[in-house]
């Protein structure tokens, strides 16, 4: 009988690390107490890990979890301007600052926040003014740089999300008559200059609204104020001037003069030239029902978009401005091209609830000026 052990044993020299007892495996002398340490050391490293490990698991759960649970945020608003269009004309709340301001970006930053915390969408700007100054850097020769409405000025009012009305002063022009010829006159054989009031009081020409220089003048400023970057142009003084102890000669035979024709085809002309920029026709009061000498009858429809009559002074402003704007758009609905009507109201800065007095009483639209 083969008692050998078939058992592959293991031997044992004198390089080995461990060595078999009764107890197990222990280390060489001189090797036990350093190997010892250096498994310690793995362990609580080890330990350590996996520690760490644990915490950025559950960090990264926690993280996952509040985000989960984050409402999705808004898109961000956009502040530009909605843009000025003949369908949404009938919405504008408008504020005309004085061009005075403009040369400070803080001033301006101001009177944009307060205009906007009073509801306003849109500033009219003064582009050209009732002498006859061009405030806008264009190809006219009457542009004199005075208030200078600059590329900045317009980006900062837009950016705050205002639309940009330009306000055109066009007949009232006394500079512009010097350059173009086309005068109104004060005698029949056309050669003397007519003046609007006594040189004592500071009497000034007018651009000859019958002449074809005058308006081509005005039409090209539109064109130019258009591509400048304004959203909607506002034209004021579209009149002839008048005056009873005076009066004004246009052509050799005023006579058959038809005012209201020549202003309405002004008009029509000037809606082209603006392009995509809606226009808005101002006018006294009484040009709602018209008047011979300075419109030839009314203009309260015409190619322009909307019309804005100026409303008068009364002891309850705002509830009258209220009841004409209603009284106006319903009148306006039986216009064949002038839809809206806008009113130009005169402001009241001792009144700090004046703003909101016009939109509880009614008025959904209107042009403030100083």
């Amino acid at each position: 009988m083969d008692n050998k052990n078939k058992r592959r044993l293991r031997g044992f020299y004198e390089f080995s690390k461990k060595y078999p007892t009764q107890r197990g495996a222990v280390y060489a002398i001189g090797e036990s107490k350093r190997t010892k340490k250096r498994e310690r050391r793995n362990k609580i490293l080890l330990t350590c890990c996996a520690l760490a490990l644990a915490a950025a698991v559950f960090v990264l759960f926690l993280f996952f979890r509040d985000l989960s649970r984050k409402p999705i945020p808004d898109e961000p608003k956009d502040e530009k301007a909605e843009v000025v269009s003949a369908d949404n004309i009938g919405k504008l709340k408008v504020l005309c600052i004085e061009n005075g301001i403009l040369g400070d970006e803080n001033d301006l930053s101001k009177k944009l926040e307060n205009a906007k915390k009073n509801g306003f969408n849109a500033i009219m700007l003064d582009f050209k003014d009732e002498d006859g100054g061009v405030l806008f850097p264009c190809a006219s020769e009457n542009y004199n740089g005075k208030n200078l409405i600059s590329q900045s000025v317009i980006e900062q009012i837009k950016g705050e999300g205002f639309a940009v009305l330009a306000r055109i002063y066009c007949f009232c022009d006394s500079y512009a008559p010097q350059r173009t010829g086309a005068y109104v006159y004060a005698d029949d054989k056309l050669t003397e200059p007519w003046f609007d009031a006594p040189s004592a009081l500071s009497g000034k020409v007018w651009l000859n609204p019958a002449d074809s220089r005058a308006q081509n003048y005005i039409l090209t400023v539109i064109e130019e104020a258009a591509d400048f970057g304004a959203d909607c142009i506002y034209l004021q003084s579209v009149e002839f001037p008048a005056s009873k102890e005076n009066p004004p000669v246009f052509t050799e035979n005023d006579a058959s003069l038809s005012r209201n024709f020549i202003l309405l085809n002004f008009i029509e002309k000037a809606v082209e030239k603006s392009g995509k920029c809606p226009v808005i026709l101002g006018f006294s009061f009484e040009g709602i029902e018209g008047d011979g000498e300075r419109w030839g009858g009314t203009l309260f429809d015409s190619a322009a978009a909307a019309c804005s009559p100026e409303i008068p002074d009364s002891e309850n402003y705002a509830k009258y401005v209220g009841d004409m704007w209603k009284v106006l758009n319903d009148r306006a609905k039986n216009n064949f091209s002038t839809l809206n009507c806008i009113p130009t109201v005169k402001d009241r800065p001792e009144n700090r609830q004046f703003y909101s007095e016009l939109n509880e009483n009614g008025a959904q639209s209107y042009i403030i000026i100083p």
